[in-house]
């Protein structure tokens, strides 16, 4: 779900801290684990927490059946909300401390990211009402009023999942408040977070997530915090590597900096419209009604991709063919009996038929100058392409501006493979279903790149040989003595094996068991 943001004193004047994507999937991972939970967002904001729930569903769920009640103050993001909900949610533009719980039902479970409001920000007397209203006692803010109201919510046995801020964990009404909360529930984590969060409006904020389970159904002391990085790993599981990366990070320049990034080529049928060599030849389809396209990831192992590989991938029995035709031929021909597997139903009910004219045309875009992958284990590929190469948008389309030199597209490349862009994809990455990273293209554009530092072409045509046998251990090794050792001096590669360590923590906890 993408919303506008609010203008910044709107946001200040909310206390709002809209949710980042990594801490809205901390929260969705615990809670949503059905796929088909009753689900209320008291302070919707953004959305960040409603696509993180929908994320999650699609992991634990086939077909997912989330049901949303989302809250906001500001009725423009409601409004905006209420267009992307479907039909089982909604979306209401109230206070959510005015919420009657006879007018909604009880939920499954309450996910929320409330106003982090100062009680000494609090009108004086809203803030004597509140206090009265929920027996409050101290300087509580007003997200301890959201979580005592956001209780009266849930059904037995719910969960309630939230972030809290980190004056929580040490104040005495936040502790007073939290303990309160841990009373109702059988069991109670809190996880403080080390690390600042990258917050969507750039504050300034630490915080914290409360995770409660089992509402009405025991009554938990208050744990103590177990510490987690804003990533979504526990910090005793990660070593002393965030000052190396962040020194080579702040040397970096952003991928959507240097170059555009699109989606690939929509067919709306991979099935049909993708073909290998031996389903051409069967169905007697000239190469000129075809165009090279590059649909998986394992079409692009190395760093280099041109039509002959393609070619020869596609005599493999790999779909690397797209039916891309400038007229239908004569009756009987290739493409007519191929296209005519697509029924006149689902042409009518298929959303990108629809939008094309004829429906069979598939706009396959401008050539790339490189292809970003973004479903990957050990992160994501910056492959640079022939200009008579595309992709679909199983991959993303990246062209290079202008005024890029070549060596520095180079080392966007192998800024990758090298043991910082790993490090990189496992911090910026999502993980998706089987523990892949996940990027979509606003996570890609924020990938960092390193600087070029000298004539790169020999390091990158070694590292393309390696990465095409299978090896990617000595392709990283020459990324990084490429790119790493002249930015981190003489001891470049005990740093690297600190960032190793972490790389490797960060896997074995995506992955899992």
């Amino acid at each position: 779900m993408s919303v506008s943001v609010n203008p910044d004193s709107v946001v200040k004047g909310l206390s709002a801290y809209y949710t980042p994507a990594t801490l809205a999937d901390m929260l969705a991972q615990w809670l949503v684990r059905t796929g088909s939970e009753r689900i209320l967002e008291p302070s919707v904001g953004e959305g960040a927490l409603i696509d993180a729930a929908c994320r999650q569903a699609q992991r634990v769920q086939e077909y997912p059946g989330l049901h949303f009640t989302a809250c906001d103050i500001n009725p423009a993001v409601i409004e905006t909300i209420r267009l992307r909900l479907g039909t089982r949610s909604e979306a209401r533009a109230i206070d959510f401390l005015q919420l009657d719980p006879a007018s909604t039902g009880l939920f499954d479970g309450v996910l929320a990211n409330p106003p982090f409001t100062r009680n000494h920000s609090l009108d004086p007397h809203r803030r004597s009402v509140l206090r009265k209203r929920f027996d409050t006692v101290g300087a509580a803010g007003l997200w301890v009023h959201f979580l005592f109201h956001g209780m009266d919510f849930l059904r037995p046995g719910g969960r309630l999942a939230s972030i809290i801020p980190a004056s929580a964990l040490f104040s005495d009404y936040g502790r007073a408040g939290l303990q309160r909360v841990a009373n109702r529930f059988a069991e109670v984590e809190i996880r403080e977070i080390v690390d600042r969060p990258l917050w969507v409006n750039g504050a300034d904020e630490r915080g914290a997530l409360l995770l409660a389970d089992g509402f009405d159904q025991g009554s938990s002391h208050l744990p103590e915090p177990c510490r987690w990085s804003a990533h979504g790993i526990p910090a005793d599981l990660l070593p002393m590597s965030a000052a190396a990366y962040d020194k080579l990070a702040d040397q970096c320049t952003l991928l959507g900096s240097i170059a555009s990034l699109s989606i690939g080529a929509v067919t709306g049928c991979n099935s049909i419209f993708l073909l290998n060599e031996e389903q051409r030849r069967a169905l007697k389809i000239r190469k000129s009604d075809l165009q090279p396209m590059v649909s998986r990831a394992r079409h692009v192992p190395g760093l280099t991709i041109d039509k002959a590989k393609l070619l020869r991938l596609a005599l493999e029995g790999e779909k690397t063919w797209l039916l891309a035709p400038k007229g239908l031929g004569e009756k009987g021909s290739g493409v007519r009996r191929l296209l005519a597997k697509i029924s006149a139903r689902r042409r009518a009910s298929t959303l990108w038929f629809k939008k094309r004219t004829p429906w069979w045309k598939v706009d396959s875009g401008a050539s790339s100058d490189a292809i970003f992958t973004y479903m990957n284990d050990l992160g994501p590929r910056l492959v640079m392409a022939t200009a008579d190469v595309r992709c679909t948008n199983t991959l993303h389309c990246v062209r290079f501006l202008e005024h890029v030199p070549g060596d520095q597209r180079l080392a966007a490349s192998l800024s990758l493979v090298s043991t910082f862009g790993q490090l990189a994809a496992e911090r910026l990455g999502r993980s998706y279903g089987g523990g892949l990273l996940k990027f979509e293209l606003k996570d890609a554009r924020k990938f960092p790149i390193l600087p070029a530092q000298r004539d790169l072409r020999s390091a990158f045509e070694k590292a393309d040989m390696l990465l095409g046998a299978g090896d990617l251990a000595e392709a990283t090794k020459i990324a990084d003595e490429a790119l790493l050792a002249p930015l981190l001096g003489s001891q470049w590669e005990q740093t690297i094996k600190q960032l190793r360590i972490e790389i490797d923590a960060r896997r074995e906890f995506r992955r899992g068991p």
